[in-house]
């Protein structure tokens, strides 16, 4: 990791993404050595309590408004990741490149972000399902996608951005994301492949992150993102502050070594740390 990087997750202001927040903090400084910055996008409340400790234990956070809902009253929280690396454009001024996050990440090495327009590889998407060439059309890409671009865009987080291209991209993800007539989960990562499609850019594929969907798996990536769970463990579970008390000291186990080992393991070790003093 180099000074020219800066990595910023995009978060919404509630129980269920603040402890997650507080994990990728701890995850982030303790095993990339680095300060992250998180954007929290407004809920017309006041900052959840986990919020409130992580800036107690140096976290750069920063307001901004809510992107959820687009003017037709569409409501897609997804939306909240592109106007974050908007408002990351003037906050990281002084990194070449936003390594933009979701919170539901961890690190597990030092690790090395190219210098470059990146995303990492997603192998689930397909640019020929139904619903995107309806929503490239709309967003004005009258052109079939070549079967270099249909590959090479199939990308996700942890995608790495230089600054100086980041409003501009930001501000054309929201438009194609709108372009989407029917709302599908996945529309914010093909919404991203087009934008830079229309833009003109190259995207870069990186593969630094495994998932949970296999928790007894070897763990053989430097970045965890455990956006899947299953009976033993998972994310979805913890959504009320009555149960994220209980996420802390987790009841099951796994072995070391696993996805599911580390996550469970750095979830322990990020429970001793907020509990005080915290120190890094």
């Amino acid at each position: 990791m180099t000074g020219k990087h800066q990595v910023v997750v995009s978060a919404e202001n509630n129980a269920y993404i603040g402890w997650q927040c507080k994990l990728f903090y701890f995850s982030c400084v303790t095993r990339l050595k680095h300060q992250p910055i998180i954007i929290v996008h407004d809920s017309g409340y006041d900052w959840h309590p986990d919020f409130h400790e992580l800036a107690k234990a140096g976290c750069a956070l920063y307001q901004a408004p809510n992107y959820r809902v687009n003017g037709k009253g569409d409501d897609y929280a997804p939306r909240n990741t592109a106007g974050t690396l908007i408002h990351a454009a003037e906050l990281c001024a002084e990194n070449e490149f936003i390594v933009l996050c979701d919170p539901d990440m961890i690190f597990t090495s030092p690790m090395q972000f190219p210098e470059s327009l990146s995303g990492d590889f997603v192998s689930y998407m397909d640019y020929d399902k139904d619903f995107v060439p309806a929503a490239r059309n709309n967003f004005g890409i009258k052109r079939e996608l070549s079967n270099t671009e249909k590959e090479t865009l199939r990308c996700g987080v942890p995608y790495v951005i230089p600054t100086t291209q980041a409003r501009e991209i930001g501000s054309a993800w929201l438009e194609a994301v709108d372009a989407f007539a029917l709302r599908h989960w996945e529309d914010i990562m093909y919404a991203f492949g087009l934008a830079v499609t229309k833009l003109g850019l190259q995207v870069n594929l990186t593969h630094f992150a495994t998932h949970n969907y296999w928790p007894d798996e070897k763990l053989n990536a430097p970045m965890i993102h455990y956006c899947y769970g299953d009976e033993r463990w998972s994310k979805r579970e913890y959504f009320k502050d009555e149960e994220v008390r209980k996420l802390w000291d987790p009841a099951v186990a796994a072995p070391e070594g696993t996805v599911l080992g580390e996550l469970l393991a750095q979830i322990r070790e990020a429970g001793e740390f907020y509990r005080d003093p915290f120190q890094v």
